[in-house]
């Protein structure tokens, strides 16, 4: 991506997005069906690319009727309304990260460069400051909208070329197939309904230049009623970053879209890539070596149309969501990654339509120089000028009073605060029908290596090269770790090796992974080194731990886990497994079967000032060695006093039933989760908690006045302190002083610093 030489919030947003794809284009005009031949012919079509005659019919009436639509709108008046929103997640809750709201009018013209009038524009990053406000340049909507008549299926990487190939394109038969489906009817705005016939896009292969697709195709008139559509395959390997280019410091992703063709446009004279120099590609390699590869899946575009006037199918809204994770794959004792949900809509309003040959209507521009001249005032920016624009170009105004645009009644709702055109239950359904598309044919390789393209579905981290998968304990010694990966289609297989230097037997762990939009499922088999407890404490150990064999066991066995869909902020999981643990020390052996259940879920508190509530609510239960059941249920609620006061407010309560083993049992601990300012942990069958907070906003920061209370064994415990909070909670750093308990002083009350990621509140 080019650089910008100034920071701006939407140089901001694309950095934060990762190639933040920018929307769609336009779509098609009504005509009736004697206008479209019935044996138009296809562009070159491979012999099985309809798979059957309604397809055949539908598609190429398609193409044709949007060919013809091309001469009948002269121009056309609009309001865009566009909007963005990202969320930073973590286990107990998400929060808003950045939104952006922004809306324009817009005058398109066939022959003459478009006019863009931004109304209103406001940025905000929440994380740090919900009150503060800056003017957004925008997504730039409008140069997708602004074409009525262009192909849905680009995506336009910003500032970057077009890379997708469409189903609608002239050589679309070499890289899909097409199948008809159920009619449905699509209501318009006046109140009428027309018949519309799904047809499916299927893929021949799995590549980010293709996409699994639905359009809804009026029988009637050949028009583009709907169509949803996401990328044929995540984008991953085809991502990694560079933090050095042409000799120099400059971080940024770079994507691999694969070879070129003559379809693809021709670079620039100037554009030539620098072979990198050897310093900058050890410095780059290392980098994503040691740095998790990044998953960005494009699981959900809609595009909805209208028939305006009952004459022209112009665009009415489009719905994107995206996710961001973590594609390192998931072993049976680790955590699933999380992922970062972007989402963005813009909406379409047309004012005015001008047919071919028309006049123009009274009180609207008759020419792009008489928009130019209305809705420019003196101070306004001008993006260029316009007698040096061409048709297909656009001279964007900005109004000199930025902070008038950011107070601007024209702002449209956030994405939290309002649904776009398309609701999240439909955007679920859709994303579930565009997942179980798959890939089709491949048919018969065509010239020049496209499937090249496709990339292969194994990937191998070599032992030792991948830093990432380093450690070092006192088990293994140095842990060289490899991974081999299969891109199943429906889902991934992962298998991990680590070797240590100690000569201890390999940790081996097989995980199968079923991705869907609804679901996510692990199969693991393993034998795997943990640390901590055995049982529900236990984790993989890090990168670096010492200690001595009393804090490491072996745990062998087989899971099988459930997890939500990426992006997915209620987070409810099922765990069952059937294992081994063989402390090290000891080799006391304990075999066990059961099931887990976790419920976090969280409601509220993405819009300024609101409440929000939320919670944890586990279940754990095993049969065999010291059969026990244990449970926890906590609630929690931030309350928004005023603009810059928020009080949090957190209880809970944890129980153990059965014949537990002294590690099962519930801890107060030392890492401040239940209590603060103790030295030692205390534990019991039965732990009640609560916990009040008042933070004042003061910057970009906050700070923060507790109390802590917990219960175990029938004594009482208690701590007090102050803390600065971070990013609304993400990193927090205590000081806490314990009160003692009403007897004993067992957990050592003393003046402790706490440092917690991730925290509700």
């Amino acid at each position: 991506m080019r650089e910008r030489e100034r920071p701006t919030p939407s140089s901001r947003v694309t950095a934060f997005a990762i190639l933040l794809a920018a929307i769609l284009q336009g779509t098609a005009s009504a005509q009736t069906r004697e206008s479209v031949p019935s044996n138009t012919p296809a562009s070159d079509p491979a012999e099985d690319a309809y798979l059957d005659e309604t397809a055949r019919r539908l598609v190429l009436g398609l193409k044709a009727a949007r060919d013809t639509a091309r001469l009948t709108i002269d121009a056309y008046t609009a309001l865009i309304r566009e909007r963005i929103g990202s969320e930073v997640p973590s286990y107990e809750r998400n929060r808003p990260s950045l939104h952006g709201e922004r809306t324009a009018r817009v005058r398109w013209s066939r022959d003459e460069p478009a006019i863009v009038h931004v109304l209103a524009a406001r940025f905000r990053q929440p994380i740090f400051d919900p009150d503060d406000s800056e003017f957004f340049g925008g997504l730039r909507a409008e140069q997708f909208a602004a074409d009525p008549l262009g192909d849905p299926f680009k995506f336009g990487f910003l500032e970057a070329e077009t890379i997708t190939r469409s189903p609608l394109g002239p050589a679309a038969e070499r890289y899909y197939q097409f199948r008809s489906g159920d009619t449905i009817a699509v209501r318009l705005s006046n109140g009428s309904a027309l018949r519309a016939v799904a047809v499916t896009v299927i893929p021949r292969y799995s590549s980010i230049r293709l996409v699994s697709a639905i359009m809804w195709i009026d029988t009637e008139s050949f028009g583009l009623a709907r169509v949803a559509y996401r990328l044929a395959k995540p984008v991953d390997r085809e991502m990694n970053w560079h933090l050095r280019s042409g000799g120099r410091w400059s971080p940024r992703l770079y994507l691999d879209v694969g070879p070129r063709d003559s379809a693809d446009s021709a670079p620039a004279p100037d554009s030539t890539p620098q072979r990198p120099s050897f310093f900058d590609r050890l410095v780059n390699g290392a980098f994503n070596e040691v740095w998790p590869r990044l998953r960005w899946d494009i699981s959900t575009v809609v595009a909805e149309y209208e028939l305006w006037e009952m004459r022209h199918w112009l665009p009415r809204s489009v719905t994107w969501r995206s996710d961001i994770s973590a594609m390192e794959g998931v072993t049976a004792s680790g955590l699933a990654p999380l992922s970062a949900p972007l989402m963005i809509d813009w909406t379409l309003e047309v004012e005015d339509i001008r047919e071919r040959g028309a006049g123009a209507t009274p009180g609207t521009p008759a020419t792009a120089a008489a928009a130019f001249r209305l809705w420019r005032q003196e101070g306004d920016s001008i993006s260029a000028a316009l007698e040096e624009a061409e048709p297909g170009e656009m001279v964007t105004i900005t109004p000199a009073d930025r902070e008038a645009l950011v107070a601007s009644d024209l702002l449209p709702a956030t994405v939290w605060e309002e649904d776009g055109a398309v609701d999240d239950a439909a955007i679920g359904r859709i994303a579930a029908e565009l997942a179980a598309i798959g890939v089709g044919d491949r048919g018969e390789p065509a010239e020049g290596g496209e499937r090249a393209e496709a990339p292969s579905p194994w990937l191998f981290d070599p032992p030792g090269t991948t830093l990432r998968l380093l450690r070092y304990n006192p088990i293994e010694g140095m842990s060289l770790g490899t991974r081999l990966q299969r891109d199943l289609g429906w889902g991934r297989a992962a298998l991990t090796a680590r070797v240590g230097t100690a000569g201890v037997a390999p940790d081996v762990d097989l995980t199968l992974q079923r991705t869907h939009p609804g679901h996510t499922m692990f199969l693991s088999f393993y034998r795997s080194l943990r640390s901590g407890a055995p049982g529900a404490g236990a984790a993989t150990p890090g990168l670096f731990v010492t200690g001595d064999a009393a804090g490491f066991h072996w745990s062998h066995g087989a899971a099988l886990r459930f997890l939500p869909g990426v992006g997915e902020r209620n987070w409810l999981s099922l765990r069952l497994f059937a294992e081994q643990d063989a402390e090290i020390a000891t080799d006391i052996r304990r075999n066990r079967i059961g099931t887990a259940v976790a419920w976090r879920p969280w409601w509220g508190g993405q819009r300024p000032g609101s409440i929000g509530v939320g919670g944890h609510v586990g279940v754990r239960a095993s049969a065999g060695d010291n059969p026990h059941v244990r449970a926890i249920v906590e609630g929690a609620l931030v309350i928004p006093l005023s603009s810059g006061l928020l009080l949090g407010m957190r209880a809970g309560t944890a129980r153990v039933w059965g014949d537990p083993a002294p590690y099962h049992l519930w801890h107060t601990g030392t890492s401040g989760h239940w209590l603060r300012g103790h030295a030692r942990s205390v534990g019991g069958t039965q732990l009640h908690m609560a916990r009040i907070d008042l933070q004042r906003r003061i910057g970009f920061l906050r700070l923060s006045v507790f109390g802590d209370w917990a219960s175990a064994g029938g004594d009482n415990f208690y701590a007090v302190g102050a803390g600065l909070v971070f990013l609304d909670g993400l990193i927090r750093l205590d000081v806490a002083h314990g009160l003692g308990r009403g007897g004993g002083g067992a957990a050592g009350p003393t003046l402790k610093l706490h440092l917690r990621l991730g925290a509700i509140f």
